[in-house]
């Protein structure tokens, strides 16, 4: 019951943000003057678009700092920023579903009854670096996690190498945490077709990582193909194409075929959240007025 009404209110929410971005099709004189589907200049949009990330910034802060009335408060205004705001040309659908998930998995946590500081800091986290995308264009936040997660990268080959199951799903752990965090910030920028060979790797990696039987010449076969991926990811130079066949194993194609195969899991999944999604918003030609049931301040 609690998954469904998170659900519902989530594809509300994604309803507001998908009709502000699509409404610019039908106003087609509003973009003939230099404005945005709301009627908004460019310098407007600008001003709009920095309040929400400021908001975000203080909103993260606050939850940092484990402040539960500045929170509730920050959070409100956060929503608020959002009515009027256009987002087209910004992001895709899913950057925008990865947005709204956000949103509504910060305003769950703060809503929460017990506070839990763990929670608290990482979804405050994510909606920043996933905020900060949407409007950084060019060096986001979430590109200085490079370091970091090529680093996890490393020390994972290395636990691999020594036969250090332990390390190996510490350094594993970490990394799978630290591209959580990362992950809505990077598809909003990128798109979902560059995420889903990364997801089909690090799913099969925590698979082999964290099974009963270490199995380390699978590990082996699979681990080199992370750090061409995250290259590709996070946009540097100097990666290759990944996923060819491999070669150096007893069945080769065995590990190809599971790769592959979480592929089209990933992509038949998106395409079905982009059919309900637009199942969803079809009908809608203009915004939502006010603030609506989901928008309502807190009693």
């Amino acid at each position: 019951m609690k998954r469904n009404k998170k659900r519902q209110m989530l594809l509300m929410l994604l309803t507001f943000l998908l009709s502000v971005v699509w409404s610019g099709q039908f106003l087609s004189d509003a973009a003939a003057s230099n404005t945005d589907s709301h009627g908004l200049s460019a310098e407007k949009r600008e001003e709009k678009l920095k309040g929400f990330a400021d908001a975000a910034e203080r909103l993260y802060a606050a939850m940092q700092q484990g402040k539960t009335a500045a929170a509730h408060q920050e959070m409100d205004r956060l929503i608020e920023a959002l009515e009027g705001l256009s987002f087209k040309g910004l992001t895709s659908v899913d950057g925008i579903h990865a947005l709204a998930e956000c949103i509504m998995d910060t305003r769950e946590t703060i809503n929460r009854a017990e506070l839990s500081p763990e929670a608290w800091r990482e979804t405050s986290a994510r909606l920043r670096l996933a905020v900060n995308s949407l409007i950084q264009e060019r060096d986001a936040l979430w590109q200085q996690y490079y370091k970091v997660m090529s680093s996890q990268l490393a020390e994972m080959d290395t636990a691999r190498s020594g036969g250090k199951r332990s390390s190996f799903q510490e350094a594993l752990q970490a990394f799978q945490q630290h591209y959580e965090l990362i992950r809505p910030a990077a598809l909003i920028q990128r798109g979902p077709s560059e995420l889903t060979k990364f997801d089909s790797w690090i799913s099969l990696v925590g698979r082999l990582g964290f099974d009963k039987n270490w199995d380390e010449a699978a590990l082996k076969e699979v681990l080199p193909h992370g750090k061409p991926l995250l290259k590709q990811l996070f946009g540097r130079k100097g990666y290759e194409p990944v996923f060819l066949p491999l070669t150096g194993s007893s069945n080769p194609w065995h590990w190809t075929a599971l790769i592959g195969g979480w592929i089209m899991l990933a992509l038949i999944y998106t395409g079905l959240r982009k059919y309900e999604a637009w199942q969803v918003v079809s009908p809608v030609r203009k915004p939502p007025q006010g603030n609506g049931s989901l928008f309502r301040r807190r009693d």
